[in-house]
């Protein structure tokens, strides 16, 4: 009886399995199972991440900018296009409309009930990491992002207590790791990382939530490894300094942010030379343009810093643009004849310069690469000469005086009062003449300089007369800033006494021998006028410079063979 049972039992079940196809495989093999099981969970995040099409999302999204009510498929098809540019409205986005703020309340009044589509919350995220600050660069448009990210960061608990433990889409397992990226710091967590270079962990992070190259996130991560390289060590900040301004030229959203730190960084750093790296890139038309353009109300960028860190570059424009003059546009006429030596002696307390060129100047920057890169340089900046065309000028102010310089004899060097000037400073074109730049040659100006032999040590003497005197060795920054017509009192700090007084004799100006010779490592003063009867001054120079002969020379110094030095014959 037992037996017919089982017997009937048995051949009851083989039908059934037959008819279920199953008799090509065997009970107790799960992997029958878990295959189907691994192809359901897959075909589910896919549905988890699905999107609606782009044509209807954009199409919901046009609708809305044009005023239309949308039905409940609308709302929901719009998510995934609110950071969209919409071409029919010339670019607009949802994020920009007046309305968003309705549409996200809404959203957030369905996810408090528990009614909110997965999906359309889904479509909200997309959108969030799809904004590409590039193109939305309005303040309204900025404003909606915002509003889009309070929105994700406050009901996101809301979908992740609805989503439960069991089976979730892989984007809300990411995020219940990962919700930072819906904070006001974004980034901060993977900063230190990419600063290295290690972009392991942010580039899983893309994929796992669709997050595209063109996103705001990437300009975010350049923003934060920026912070986090502010707060090193002064070597190690300036170490890193080329590599940022590597991110930030690739990913340039919040490089005004950025380099705002990175300049008040840059001003704390003790005893720092100037950067050209850094000046170069801020001082570009495209990014902060030339500092001395702030005056004039064209470069308003600069008052993102204080003014000490301004003036900072502005001193390292000024000196790049004495250094070019002469190097450039004086050296083409050969007719430098030491100036550039002289003026040096004085770089520190220049607070204000202005490049003039002349005709062939203009003309040059067709062939020259360093005329065109210089012109470029000072593009919005520098003034045109009409009447010398082969003449260059060079603006300077020194404390309440501007010196007028020229790039090439017979042209004399005249210092005005600057509250008293025979010109307009920011004239577009000068004459070059005695009509203005060169007034001083007819009527009077505080000096005029005239460049002769031995005419730096006239020009010294000149100067100090009007309270100019050569920077000291151990001057620190002095106080920069844009052309003023303010008298000032000309001053050099110094963290130690004063040098002792030189003896009462004939020469030059030791002050200035003595600012050259400490620009040569090696270089020595040897002064035997006083120690010794019918002494001469003496400037020994080991390795025999040729830039130092020149200056030396400049200054009215001979060379003697058989000492192998140079003197000063006044004595």
């Amino acid at each position: 009886m037992l037996e017919a049972a089982l017997h009937s039992l048995s051949r009851d079940l083989a039908a059934a399995i037959g008819a279920m196809g199953l008799h090509s495989g065997e009970f107790g093999r799960p992997e029958l199972v878990e295959k189907p099981a691994r192809e359901a969970e897959s075909l589910f995040q896919g549905y988890a991440k699905a999107k609606p099409g782009k044509e209807d999302a954009y199409a919901a999204a046009l609708a809305f900018l044009r005023g239309k009510a949308l039905d409940s498929w609308q709302r929901d098809l719009i998510a995934s296009a609110i950071a969209t540019p919409i071409s029919e409205a010339s670019g607009a986005m949802v994020l920009g409309h007046r309305g968003l703020e309705t549409l996200l309340a809404s959203y957030e009044a369905e996810a408090k009930r528990g009614e909110l589509w997965r999906l359309t919350w889904h479509g909200l995220l997309y959108s969030y990491f799809n904004f590409d600050p590039t193109l939305g660069k309005d303040d309204a448009t900025k404003a909606g992002w915002l509003a889009l990210r309070t929105f994700l960061e406050r009901t996101w608990p809301l979908i992740d207590k609805e989503a439960g433990d069991t089976l979730v889409p892989d984007w809300v397992g990411v995020l219940r790791h990962e919700a930072e990226v819906l904070t006001q710091a974004p980034a901060e967590k993977y900063s230190r990382a990419y600063l290295r270079g290690d972009t392991t962990a942010t580039d899983q992070l893309a994929v796992d939530l669709g997050i595209p190259p063109s996103s705001w996130f990437w300009h975010a991560l350049v923003f934060g490894a920026v912070k986090r390289a502010t707060a090193e060590v002064d070597a190690e900040f300036r170490r890193l300094l080329p590599q940022l301004l590597k991110l930030i030229q690739g990913k340039p959203a919040l490089r005004d942010e950025a380099l705002e730190l990175i300049l008040v960084r840059y001003h704390a750093c003790k005893g720092a030379p100037p950067d050209e790296r850094l000046r170069d890139f801020v001082c570009q038309p495209t990014v902060w343009k030339n500092p001395k353009l702030k005056s004039a109300g064209i470069a308003t960028a600069w008052n993102r810093v204080p003014d000490p860190v301004w003036q900072m570059v502005l001193s390292w424009v000024n000196e790049r643009n004495l250094k070019d003059f002469f190097d450039i546009l004086a050296a083409r006429n050969q007719a430098d004849e030491g100036r550039l030596g002289f003026w040096s002696n004085y770089l520190k307390q220049i607070s204000w310069t202005r490049l003039v060129f002349g005709a062939d100047t203009m003309a040059l920057k067709r062939t020259n690469p360093g005329v065109r890169d210089l012109i470029a340089r000072e593009e919005g900046a520098y003034a045109q000469l009409t009447g010398k065309r082969e003449v260059d000028a060079f603006m300077m102010q020194i404390g309440s005086f501007l010196i007028i310089e020229f790039s090439k004899k017979p042209n004399a060097c005249y210092v005005y009062q600057a509250d008293q000037l025979p010109f307009e400073p920011y004239s577009k074109f000068y004459d070059g003449g005695t009509s203005d730049l060169a007034a001083g040659f007819r009527v009077e100006s505080a000096a005029r300089i005239v460049h002769r032999e031995g005419w730096q040590a006239r020009a010294a003497a000149e100067l100090r007369a009007l309270g100019i005197r050569p920077d000291q060795v151990d001057t620190r920054q002095a106080t920069a800033g844009g052309f003023t017509g303010a008298r000032a009192t000309t001053t050099t700090r110094t963290t130690e006494a004063p040098p002792p007084a030189q003896p009462e004799t004939y020469g030059p100006d030791m002050v200035a021998v003595q600012v050259l010779v400490t620009r040569f490592r090696g270089a020595r003063i040897d002064d035997k006028r006083v120690s010794s009867n019918g002494g001469r001054l003496w400037v020994e120079d080991p390795l025999q410079r040729v830039q130092l002969a020149s200056e030396l020379k400049a200054l009215g110094f001979r060379w003697s063979d058989g000492r192998q030095a140079w003197y000063y014959p006044g004595n």
